[in-house]
């Protein structure tokens, strides 16, 4: 009985030990797979890499180190540049790939406010570098995510205790404005100054014209002529000593992007001015490229208090179709008596007006004759309406019969508000014989400074958005070259909208009257 219970005992253990071997066994191998599991858990180590600096040959032992070198030696925070432009994994990766094809410096980059790397081909990599593999998802923000700097926020009050006080100088106008109504409704007599002030529209009219500036299309046509926005900024950067250090006044600003010029071009401090709701958006820009000394105001100039009472230049685009239409200037010659230092500039200086004789026959047929037959249903009776509204187009300088000839000329320093009312007598010499249909205004603009810079709207120059103003006649003559037409143009503000224009053109016997609007 002991040997079996011997031989039962060795039995018993024998599984015991094999299963306390198969589990040591299974445990090591758990260990194994636990030791690759949390290899894979874990990220990949880019910390351990030999880094060379982005902007000079330093070689750090690892990347933290390489970014703490970019930050002390060449100041460039990628947590600040990740807040700046709002920077992803992809657009830190184009960054690099940017950097290294550009060979751009920490200079250069600090001094950008446009994020330039964001070209698809900079995420093509060239050779492999820890930048690249770098998890800059991990970068530590100064800022809490959706909360605004400290500077940002002093910004929006400021901002906000500007609207503020505009809002009760408004709400101050109104009560006066209410009190000078009823001093005329009761003949208590004419308000004061009212002989000295501008113009004015009914206010659902002007209401439409401010609104109309409000939309982005108009600014996306104004900013994208190459012509105009280029000229005026040639004006500045190229007279820079007039420009630097002086106080600017920007009328009917829209976007800014005037202002933001004379910044640049060494202004000490711009004030910007519109009475349109795009001046909020302006106010943005201005914000997000860091103009300091720019500041823009909500409101129509004739009824607001700036912040100072006199500038050392003023600028504007104040130009309308025709030259004159949207009687714009009238803020301007309001600008230069109120707000101009005595030895102050305007810029332009100086419009002209010019007209010329037209025949394009395929034009003519296209806008005048089209109405006598419009899928077989007579319509003349609105042809005498495509007559009296001149066609804005850009037209054929091929087809010009005569030469121009200047039919008014403004200086802006002494033109007064009578500028719109005027009358005069043309004799145009024809260089090319046809028949004449029609003829085109255009007009000219200069800034008179010691780099003096010019643009035209004429048929022969570069086309603006402005582009000619056709005044078709009813009936279109015959001309040979070396005859001279000879007639009369005569101008007057509109009686029912001031913004608009009423032009007559007297000419082979007959009146023709116009309104351009």
């Amino acid at each position: 009985m002991k040997d079996i219970q011997v031989k039962d005992s060795t039995k018993e253990k024998a599984p015991q030990k094999e299963a306390q071997e198969d589990s040591e066994e299974a445990s090591s191998d758990d260990d194994e797979y636990d030791d690759i599991d949390d290899d894979e858990d874990e990220p990949m180590d880019e910390g351990d890499e030999p880094t060379t600096c982005l902007f000079c040959t330093e070689t750090s032992p690892n990347i933290t180190t390489a970014i703490d070198h970019l930050d002390t030696q060449h100041k460039v925070n990628l947590s600040q540049l990740q807040r700046k432009f709002q920077m992803d994994q992809y657009s830190f990766i184009k960054l690099i790939n940017y950097i290294r094809a550009t060979k751009t410096t920490a200079e250069q980059l600090l001094s950008t406010e446009q994020d330039l790397w964001q070209d698809e081909k900079y995420l093509k990599p060239g050779e492999y570098e820890p930048w690249l593999c770098y998890d800059y998802e991990v970068l530590k923000s100064d800022v809490v995510p959706g909360q605004d700097t400290v500077s940002e926020l002093q910004q929006r009050i400021a901002e906000q205790a500007q609207l503020l006080q505009q809002a009760n100088e408004d709400m101050e106008r109104m009560r006066n404005d209410y009190k000078e109504l009823l001093q005329k409704v009761h003949g208590d007599g004419e308000p004061k100054d009212a002989g000295n002030s501008v113009p004015r529209n009914n206010t659902s009219l002007d209401n439409e014209y401010f609104k109309s500036y409000s939309h982005f299309g108009i600014h996306h046509e104004m900013l994208s002529d190459k012509v105009r926005t280029s000229t005026y900024r040639a004006s500045l950067f190229q007279n820079e000593a007039v420009v630097r250090g002086k106080t600017v006044l920007d009328v009917g600003c829209g976007t800014g992007i005037l202002s933001i010029f004379a910044s640049k071009a060494g202004a000490a401090r711009v004030v910007g001015i519109d009475n349109s709701e795009i001046v909020y958006t302006a106010m943005d820009i201005v914000r997000k490229n860091k103009i300091d000394n720019v500041q823009l105001i909500k409101g129509r100039l004739e009824d607001t208090d700036l912040p100072e009472e006199k500038y050392d230049i003023i600028i504007s685009e104040w130009m309308g179709y025709f030259l004159l239409y949207e009687s714009m200037l009238d803020s301007i010659i309001y600008a230069r008596e109120h707000h101009l230092n005595p030895n102050g500039i305007i810029l332009p200086s100086r419009c002209t007006l010019s007209l010329l004789g037209y025949g394009n026959d395929t034009l003519y047929a296209e806008q005048v004759d089209f109405w006598s037959n419009v899928y077989d249903v007579d319509m003349t009776a609105l042809r005498k309406r495509s007559i009296e509204e001149p066609l804005m187009e850009v037209v054929e300088a091929e087809f010009m019969l005569t030469d121009p000839e200047q039919i008014a000329n403004f200086d802006i320093m002494t033109v007064d508000l009578n500028y719109p009312n005027f009358s005069y007598n043309f004799n145009l010499k024809v260089t090319k014989p046809g028949r004449l249909s029609a003829f085109v205004g255009y007009f000219d603009t200069l800034f008179e400074l010691p780099s003096p810079v010019t643009f035209s709207t004429s048929p022969t120059a570069t086309p603006t958005h402005w582009k000619q103003t056709v005044f078709f006649i009813d009936q279109p003559q015959i001309v040979k070259e070396g005859d001279v037409i000879s007639g009369k143009i005569t101008s007057r503000r509109h009686r029912e909208d001031v913004r608009a224009l009423s032009v007559d053109i007297e000419v082979f016997g007959k009146k023709h009257k116009y309104m351009v609007v």
